[in-house]
């Protein structure tokens, strides 16, 4: 039988377990829940799974840097992405309505998200837990009245909670984007077409210039350029480019490599298709 074993943030019918069975389509899956990014990461170089699968960037809460830096600390690979989209619901026990309820659960990114719903009932007081989907486990366990959870139609379902306001994000363009992780560096695919990387930070502005000019001369794309958090007072940088081709990004990482300190690959992929894109041929499809 085809099974692999996964780390992931939270428990089922959570998130993080949706993108962990999309990203291994065809494969039998066995999940090892995780309260913290730190404990998935461990279980991972620790050899206690195959793989894992990590948020790290959402359309409403931006990126996730802490995240990244876990990567570098246990030396980990990334071999694909997928965007998911997030359908925040608040679900509690049976028979309430939201003027019953006066604490909400969650995971602070999911808060996040729904901090525009949470300020038009301020009656609603906003508690952090490690993951939605756990969130509404507690509920249901507990049997805790006057307390909701902001978590997917999946765990309430799974949990027998009921559902008393769909669709509580900001906006209806709620995507988190999640990383399939290994220990060992992958072959790189043919179909690459993006590439994750880490570097300390320059010393000099000069340095940057000078990189942002050599991916432009390759045709190399960058995406996303930050700092990560740090106690060293320069720490490390991560970017994020995309080209047509990979030998386009292989080259120009060959470039970059003499200019910048402790350069690591996270990883060489296949970009998965950005939602904005997806809802651009939904649109061009029904016109």
């Amino acid at each position: 039988m085809n099974r692999t074993k996964i780390a992931i943030q939270g428990g089922p019918a959570s998130f993080h377990d949706a993108a962990a069975r999309l990203l291994q389509t065809g494969k039998t899956i066995e999940t090892l829940n995780c309260t913290t990014f730190r404990r998935l990461c461990a279980a991972l170089q620790q050899q206690e799974v195959d793989a894992a699968v990590m948020a790290i960037e959402n359309t409403l809460a931006g990126s996730l840097l802490a995240n990244y830096a876990l990567l570098l600390e246990h030396h980990l690979h990334i071999t694909s992405e997928l965007w998911l989209p997030i359908d925040q619901t608040l679900i509690a026990l049976p028979g309430q309505c939201i003027q019953d309820i006066r604490k909400v659960l969650s995971h602070p990114v999911a808060l996040t998200q729904c901090s525009g719903f949470l300020q038009k009932h301020p009656h609603l007081q906003p508690q952090q837990s490690h993951d939605t989907a756990d969130s509404a486990k507690t509920i249901q366990e507990q049997q805790l009245k006057n307390t909701a959870a902001i978590a997917g139609k999946v765990a309430a379902a799974l949990y027998d909670l009921e559902i008393l306001a769909e669709n509580i994000a900001d906006t209806t363009d709620n995507h988190t984007r999640f990383l399939l992780l290994q220990r060992e560096q992958p072959a790189v695919p043919a179909t690459a077409d993006k590439a994750i990387l880490a570097f300390r930070k320059p010393l000099h502005t000069s340095t940057l210039t000078l990189l942002l000019s050599l991916l432009q001369k390759h045709q190399v794309e960058l995406t996303l350029l930050q700092s990560l958090p740090s106690t060293d007072s320069r720490g490390s940088m991560v970017a994020e480019v995309e080209a047509e081709h990979v030998e386009q990004l292989q080259e120009a990482i060959a470039h970059i490599r003499p200019l910048v300190e402790e350069l690591q690959v996270l990883g060489l992929l296949q970009k998965a298709v950005h939602p904005a894109k997806v809802s651009e041929r939904e649109t061009a499809a029904i016109l």
